[in-house]
């Protein structure tokens, strides 16, 4: 049994587009979760960035 190459590299190209295409879209999920870790992280600053706000506005507003 005798491999040909005009057989074999299509199978070649076949397998090495897959590998590209996998690996293309798992760097752009580790780029989507990077994103929205640094939205979820905003979100949280702001959230303790609004409390502090309004202890601060509770605080003067009391003393008058």
């Amino acid at each position: 049994m005798k491999l040909d190459l005009k057989i074999i590299l299509p199978y070649v190209v076949i397998i090495a587009s897959l590998a590209m295409t996998w690996g293309m879209w798992s760097e752009r999920l580790e780029a989507v979760e990077k994103k929205a870790d640094s939205v979820t992280q905003m979100q949280q600053d702001i959230a303790i960035i609004k409390e502090k706000i309004m202890w601060m506005e509770s605080y003067l507003i009391g003393d008058n």
